[in-house]
């Protein structure tokens, strides 16, 4: 059975709120969507809750359930989410996070509109820590973007003017396997690396200003960095390492008009990655060496490649990787002291 839209939900652990995920869901105002839940083998009752609203809500017979072999982690499940929706169109909704009941409707129609291939809107952060909450909403402008390249010169254009998420965004299935564009197996920045690659495809596209997606962070979520108290290398290294992923990508983009852009975006991130090691050196354990840090802006690219190819501060970046590491990161502390005041 083929639909419109599939709406797909990886689930791990999350009891407590995927009843009204699934209401938010199962509100929507479009009729043809295909509400497709991954079982990444949680420990919790969650699935059981799934499974009751299939058997008693009236929209329970387009509920499907796929379960992992075993728990996989977000990536993996996104990917056999993509493996197995049945719509034209692929929706991502996070288990905790909330939709308003015309999201779909909205996005169906300004792809109709445009024929677009990727359609995202504007979303509300939700802050909810120690009782206290607060909403801070992440405004898209209204565009439509008709021609290649078009979407990804905009989003390279300014750092953060597409954020990293993948939930929210209404994506043509068919381009997703076309291309084989896969989320990397990390819990690290996944979303980042496949939405960045993903937008190097479209050609037409659309951003809407409309708030249609709640985004819940909680205590205890992935999303909650608050109050740490150590900070695992490890997981600073995963980070690196989907910016590595990135990089790889150079040769296929190298000619395209917004190469500069993008890998400024890439070291950008490799850069502000190293200024929060060094805000918060106390808490990484063990202890990342100056030497790591310098070279976390390391690029494939020659020096003649990036002048040729880059700007004066994708230069500015290369420069960084090849000095001392010394004069490199006291260099870059000076940087950070400047940025501070």
């Amino acid at each position: 059975m083929a639909y419109e839209v599939t709406i797909g939900i990886p689930v791990y652990n999350v009891e407590q709120y995927i009843r009204q995920t699934m209401d938010s869901a199962l509100a929507q105002t479009f009729p043809d969507i295909e509400f497709l839940v991954l079982d990444d083998c949680g420990t919790d009752s969650s699935m059981d809750i799934v499974r009751e609203y299939q058997q008693t809500h009236p929209r329970g017979r387009n509920i499907r359930i796929v379960r992992q072999p075993k728990n996989l982690g977000i990536g993996q499940g996104r990917n056999r989410i993509i493996d197995e929706a049945l719509g034209h169109y692929l929706f991502f909704l996070d288990a905790d996070d909330l939709m308003v009941p015309d999201a779909i409707s909205l996005l169906v129609d300004a792809a109709r509109k445009y024929e677009a291939q990727f359609v995202a809107a504007s979303y509300e952060k939700v802050e909810t820590y120690h009782g206290h909450v607060k909403k801070i909403e992440y405004l898209l402008p209204s565009k439509a973007f008709r021609h290649e390249h078009e979407l990804a010169t905009f989003a390279f254009a300014q750092y953060g003017a597409l954020q990293a998420n993948v939930w929210n965004v209404l994506m043509d299935l068919k381009l997703l396997r076309q291309y084989s564009l896969r989320f990397i197996d990390t819990n690290y920045w996944e979303d980042m690396a496949f939405k960045y690659t993903m937008v190097t495809y479209i050609t037409r596209a659309v951003l809407l200003p409309n708030v249609t997606y709640s985004y819940m962070c909680r205590e205890n979520s992935l999303s909650n960095f608050q109050a740490r108290q150590e900070l695992p290398k490890s997981e600073v290294l995963r980070n690196v390492a989907t910016i590595n992923v990135l990089k790889q990508d150079y040769r296929r983009l190298l000619e395209k008009p917004y190469f500069a852009g993008w890998l400024e975006f890439v070291l950008k991130t490799d850069f502000f990655i190293i200024l929060n090691v060094l805000k918060n050196r106390h808490l990484i354990h063990p202890s990342i060496s100056n030497y790591e840090l310098q070279h976390f802006l390391d690029t494939p690219l020659s020096v003649w490649q990036t002048l040729r190819y880059t700007n004066m501060r994708c230069f500015l970046f290369k420069l960084l990787s090849l000095l001392p590491t010394a004069i490199s990161i006291r260099l870059i502390k000076l940087m950070q002291n400047t940025k501070a005041e």
